[in-house]
């Protein structure tokens, strides 16, 4: 049970207080002595572990504490780009800059060439993991459709993760990251009347007008980015390379391995938009940093230009960053853990009040995945099940825990349905609120986590660490551990 219920630091405070307390009694005198040494010692380690200490326990916030103190006192916390001054090599390179806070050091940049377009590929070597994003769009009618359809196109999905973790291929990790923008949906309106020349012939302006008329606009931006996670193995290596340099054999072979990917991206029912070569990538991660930046605008974008200005995070509530082209005002960002994913059986629809009911707020929800293959998925499931039934207390004359009796239920359904074809994942969802003043800041925190609680889901605002959770929603697969550890 502890192995299931408690992390290693946790279990490993439980045991030290458990072995404390019995040298205690056993090195000291007396009875009464004993079990007062005892019961402190053990106790104490029990409240650490165990007992709710500001919304999670002591032992949780002791290492959150420890590395914000660490990196406050380092000046981790505070980071002002040098892109300006680094300047080019003689051939034309940039010369690397420092990261902010929270995001994978090291990161190399490889451009690849498929079918669909130039794609830059990321290498993370801290996390042996190389990475790669285009943009995709589902279907647009989805929540017009009838109950049946929608079934067919979820059902179509879990093919396409099916397929990706079972064919044999290199992809092992997805990562889908919804970004919604507010955006004024009387813009082009208010330009076109700003540059309208009197002096034209009627029947063109008549034109143009007709034309204005017609043009969709709607008041949110929404975008919805899939990146794609390749570990770094000795035979991805080995083929790597049979080409003249590492990083040529890189970006074919990882090249290829994304064409096809997105080759197969119709049998779940997306449309590939678009790959993200160097600058589409660049310039995502401006914006997140600073949504005054706009997604499109790639011009003067690269690697080392995509980094914020200023990235401020000193304090333990949120997160400031801005960059050069806006004036001193920051944004502003807190980023939540979506600890619990509904417990109750939901519909189809069930995000819709985190994804499609929140107006007016600048978003972003993170959802990253490990594939697991079906043999393993189910030899997973078969032991979470085994475990399940081997905690359940039967002593004759207990009433058995309706909780207990969810759990194995929910468990042997896992087991059953990878047994039927789904897909096995491991996920971890993560959720980024950005506003331009820290009041405009709580409001929305507050309308976002209403808008989870009717989903069913339930948030951890990550105080202390916004930093690193801000850096699980930008499209690097961060966020869960390494091979589900």
């Amino acid at each position: 049970m502890l192995g299931r219920k408690l992390e290693a630091d946790e279990q490993l405070v439980l045991g030290a207080g458990l072995v404390g307390g019995l040298l205690a009694a056993w090195i000291l005198a007396g009875i009464a002595v004993k079990i007062v040494s005892f019961v402190l010692i053990a106790g104490t380690c029990v409240w650490a572990t165990l007992a709710p200490y500001k919304g999670r326990t002591y032992v949780r916030w002791f290492e959150i504490n420890r590395t914000y103190k660490k990196l406050l006192r380092d000046g981790s916390l505070l980071y002002k780009s040098k892109a300006p001054y680094a300047g080019r090599f003689a051939d034309g390179r940039r010369v690397p800059v420092d990261v902010p806070v929270g995001v994978p050091r090291n990161m190399q940049w490889i451009t690849a060439r498929t079918a669909f377009g130039e794609i830059a590929i990321v290498l993370q070597p801290d996390e042996l993991m190389f990475t790669a994003v285009v943009e995709v769009e589902g279907q647009r009618d989805f929540g017009s459709l009838d109950t049946a359809d929608k079934e067919a196109l979820v059902r179509a999905y879990e093919h396409l993760l099916k397929t990706t973790a079972d064919s044999g291929g290199r992809i092992r990790r997805l990562q889908w990251i919804s970004r919604v923008i507010p955006t004024d949906p009387n813009a082009h309106a208010r330009d076109a009347a700003d540059r309208r020349d009197t002096d034209s012939p009627s029947w063109l302006q008549q034109s143009y007008d007709d034309l204005i008329r017609r043009v969709a606009v709607t008041a949110e931006d929404r975008r919805l980015l899939l990146a794609v996670g390749i570990p770094y193995t000795s035979d991805l290596v080995a083929e790597a390379r049979r080409y003249n340099t590492l990083h040529e054999g890189y970006a074919i072979t990882l090249g290829q391995e994304i064409e096809s990917f997105i080759r197969t991206l119709g049998r779940g029912q997306l449309r590939h938009v678009r790959n993200f070569d160097e600058a589409g990538l660049a310039s995502y991660l401006h914006h997140s940093y600073d949504p005054s930046h706009w997604i499109d605008d790639t011009t003067g974008m690269d690697r080392v230009t995509c980094w914020p200005a200023v990235l401020d995070a000193r304090n333990k509530k949120y997160m400031a960053s801005r960059s050069w082209e806006a004036s001193e005002d920051n944004w502003y960002s807190m980023t939540a853990w979506v600890k619990e994913l509904p417990v109750l059986p939901v519909g189809i629809n069930f995000l819709a009040p985190v994804l499609l009911y929140i107006q007016d707020i600048i978003l972003s929800v993170s959802v990253v995945m490990d594939l697991v293959s079906t043999d393993q998925a189910i030899t997973e499931a078969m032991a979470d099940a085994t475990n399940e039934l081997g905690q359940a207390d039967k002593k004759a004359g207990r009433i058995e825990d309706p909780r207990e009796q969810k759990a194995q239920r929910a468990s042997l359904s896992t087991m059953r349905d990878i047994a039927d074809g789904a897909a096995g994942t491991r996920l971890a969802a993560w959720i980024t609120v950005t506003s331009p003043t820290l009041d405009t800041l709580r409001r929305d925190a507050d309308t976002v986590r209403a808008g989870a609680t009717r989903a069913g889901l339930r948030l951890e605002w990550c105080d202390g660490e916004h930093y690193r959770a801000f850096a699980n929603t930008l499209p690097f697969t961060a966020g869960l551990l390494k091979e589900g550890l």
